[in-house]
């Protein structure tokens, strides 16, 4: 006689065995009611996913093919004259030194200055009307960062042009390379001059500010050294023999005998002298300085709307050597047409004539992706419909 307990595990292990089946036969019920949906919206699924793709994959075949060609430029370019504002004078070189900052910084600040200076609305124009008198107008109109691209890294900066014509290609290059390496740096070296010109001023204005501290101190040592030589000096043979004063007095003078006093008086005087002299002689020189500085500053800003290149100005300043005949200026003016030479030196791309190469279409692959896409938003839209259908075929 079968136990009452086992009578129970058996219902309860046929009950789940019927449940499985259940559950089975409700998944396949389910994928044939998927399967059944996406044949009757097939039609649907088709038209809006093959069909698109179809279209896009004719649009890239038939589209023109498109080139593009890079210049690849040392990292220096823009360093030799460096773009920034809070420099450093020194009196030692009449020049600026950068500031305390760290390479990445410097780095950083060139780039998005260079970056700024190229694609500015000024230096476009001037790009636009070299293809038009080149005889280029129709690409004239699309001059912008998608035809021109300009990516600087810490290693190398990389001009690529793109277009729809080889030929072409080579001729907007040419152009737009001409205006990088010769137009550009027109803006580093009118932005260094102002800050020079800057610089210039700030230190007379040191040195006007100094002088009258330093006549007062002057005329304070003369009055001084007046009254001291009215003094009478002490008999060295009154004092007490055997004793010997060894006195540590460093830069003070106050516990010397008189008359080497009024002789450490004497040497101050000339000291602070020979200081007003030579802070006399840098305020006119650094004078002439902000002149020459003006001059060339003028000559660019005055320019620099058109298409004035490096080279002119180095023509320009080769011109000014003949003005000046002072020694100190014309050595100024020669140090800054050195870097000026070893600026556009090194302003140069590393093959100076790359090859034009044909821009990758990726056609199948781009049709591929949008038929993908597409199938999925048709299939998920055709369940969405039945759904709708269903439900107001059960609501009515």
């Amino acid at each position: 006689m079968p136990s009452p307990k086992n009578g129970i595990q058996d219902k309860q292990s046929v009950s789940k065995h019927v449940m499985g089946k259940a559950d089975i036969s409700e998944d396949e019920i389910d994928l044939v009611d998927y399967l059944r949906v996406l044949w009757k919206w097939k039609y649907f699924i088709l038209l809006f996913s093959v069909m698109p793709a179809l279209i896009i994959f004719s649009i890239f075949s038939f589209q023109p093919k498109q080139y593009e060609i890079t210049y690849i430029y040392d990292t220096r370019i823009g360093k030799e004259l460096p773009k920034v504002s809070s420099r450093e004078f020194d009196d030692t070189t009449d020049s600026y030194r950068p500031p305390a900052q760290s390479e990445k910084d410097m780095f950083e600040m060139n780039r998005k200055i260079l970056l700024n200076q190229f694609y500015s609305q000024e230096n476009l124009d001037k790009i636009a009307a070299k293809l038009r008198d080149n005889d280029l107008a129709v690409h004239a109109l699309g001059i912008s960062k998608s035809r021109i691209k300009l990516e600087i890294s810490e290693t190398s900066s990389n001009l690529t042009i793109t277009g729809n014509s080889e030929q072409d290609v080579q001729r907007i290059s040419s152009i737009v390379r001409d205006n990088f390496e010769k137009v550009i740096p027109i803006y580093t070296v009118r932005e260094e001059l102002n800050s020079i010109i800057a610089g210039l001023k700030g230190k007379m204005a040191d040195i006007k500010e100094n002088s009258f501290s330093m006549e007062l101190e002057l005329e304070r040592k003369k009055a001084i050294l007046k009254k001291m030589k009215n003094l009478q000096p002490s008999d060295p043979n009154k004092l007490p023999s055997g004793i010997i004063l060894q006195l540590d007095i460093s830069q003070n003078s106050d516990y010397l005998p008189l008359v080497y006093q009024i002789q450490a008086i004497d040497a101050n005087i000339i000291t602070i002298e020979e200081t007003i002299n030579t802070n006399n002689k840098k305020y006119i020189y650094y004078k002439s300085l902000i002149s020459i500085n003006e001059r060339l500053f003028q000559e660019l800003k005055n320019k620099t709307s058109s298409y004035y290149t490096i080279q002119e100005f180095h023509s320009f300043m080769d011109n000014m050597m003949d003005d000046h005949t002072e020694k100190e200026l014309t050595e100024y003016l020669n140090a800054y047409t050195k870097r000026i030479e070893n600026l556009i030196s090194i302003n140069s791309p590393v093959t100076d004539k790359p090859s034009v190469y044909p821009i990758p279409k990726d056609t199948l692959k781009k049709s591929m992706v949008s038929f993908a896409v597409l199938l999925i938003i048709t299939s998920f839209v055709a369940f969405i419909s039945e759904a709708i259908q269903q439900k107001v075929s059960s609501d009515s």
